[in-house]
């Protein structure tokens, strides 16, 4: 994009990938070019204004997911400041500063969403559109541009050709316009998902005890359920694989899998740092096991600032993931999968 002054117009929106890249959207004399971008590496997709039927927005909880999130361990770390006796004071002092400097600026933000552009032969998602301020400007702006080349859109016609399906799956008999999906998602009702977030609120009542009483007991019974949410994990994602769960709940599921080698690799590294200084005890894993259980988190910063995040996201996590869990099984139970149809809409019906 050198010469993207000239021919294009950056519009509003920019999203970071998970690992590396980011997206963006531009505009072009007759097409919109969506652009993922990493190590100076692009890949461009284009989407003639000519061409495109739709341009969908779905609002998204994502962004109240991530205020919930840090506005629980923002609070945690609050009382850990507040805390008697508390020798680390600066400690908890800056985390709460990051993370309200995170919380304002997420708020600021405005909502999440989702938005994608379809054509006649596919349906793209437009990742750099994910909020929702953003995304209504973008598509203000498009529309105009798409009345431009295609024409307005009359109400009558509208009418004539209805762009939603009927609400009655009897309804849908075979024609032109309907095509069955080859494959049909698979109901899933999450049992696995139901026993990864109980052991996740589990785990988070086991850190707070260990907050107070230190024993080795306590930390093998937290190691025996980490590893069984790591199993339920692995189960949950080949269970909502191509199923008719939500995205929400599969966003936690990936955000448990996150939490669960956070904690592997952070137990790794506190061990490693409790054998450093206790070069006596590396050939006796045992010993060394029992020391770290012993190990009051009030002295130290390191195990102290393990903990709380530990429990800040187990207890989170766990919560709202529970919350979402039963909010999907009750509009699964009174809404059923009837039917799965692909409806391509009439060659009038271009925006929506």
């Amino acid at each position: 994009m050198h010469n993207a002054s000239e021919k294009y117009r950056r519009l509003p929106g920019k999203k970071k990938n998970f690992l590396i890249g980011y997206y963006t959207l531009w505009q072009g004399p007759d097409h919109l070019l969506h652009i993922f971008s990493r190590f100076g590496i692009e890949d461009y997709k284009r989407f003639y204004f000519n061409d495109i039927q739709a341009i969908i927005t779905r609002k998204t909880i994502a962004g109240r997911i991530q205020n919930f999130i840090l506005a629980g361990l923002l609070g945690l770390f609050a009382l850990l400041a507040f805390y008697p006796n508390n020798e680390w004071l600066s400690f908890p002092g800056v985390m709460m500063a990051i993370l309200l400097i995170l919380l304002l600026i997420n708020w600021f933000r405005g909502p999440t969403c989702e938005t994608y552009l379809s054509t006649a032969i596919q349906a793209e998602k437009l990742h750099s559109l994910h909020r929702l301020k953003n995304a209504q400007k973008v598509m203000n702006h498009v529309r105009l541009l798409i009345e431009q080349t295609q024409g307005i859109l009359r109400a009558e016609t509208v009418d004539q050709n209805p762009v939603h399906p009927p609400n009655n799956p009897k309804s849908l008999k075979p024609s032109s316009h309907v095509k069955p999906t080859k494959n049909a998602l698979k109901q899933e009702m999450g049992r696995a998902h139901l026993i990864m977030f109980a052991l996740l609120v589990l785990n988070g009542i086991i850190i707070t005890l260990g907050l107070f009483f230190s024993h080795i007991a306590l930390t093998l019974l937290s190691s025996i359920v980490t590893m069984m949410t790591g199993i339920c994990v692995i189960i949950a994602l080949v269970k909502q694989h191509e199923s008719d769960m939500i995205r929400s709940i599969r966003a936690m599921t990936w955000t448990t899998l996150s939490y669960v080698c956070f904690l592997f690799v952070a137990g790794y590294i506190i061990s490693m740092a409790m054998a450093f200084r206790n070069p006596q005890l590396i050939a006796n894993q045992w010993e060394l096991l029992k020391m770290i259980s012993e190990t009051s988190p009030w002295g130290n910063p390191l195990l102290l600032g393990f903990n709380i995040f530990s429990l800040g996201s187990a207890l989170i996590i766990g919560v709202l993931g529970l919350f979402l869990l039963k909010k999907y099984r009750k509009t699964n139970q009174k809404y059923p999968t009837v039917l799965t149809a692909t409806v391509r809409h009439p060659a009038s019906a271009r925006i929506s």
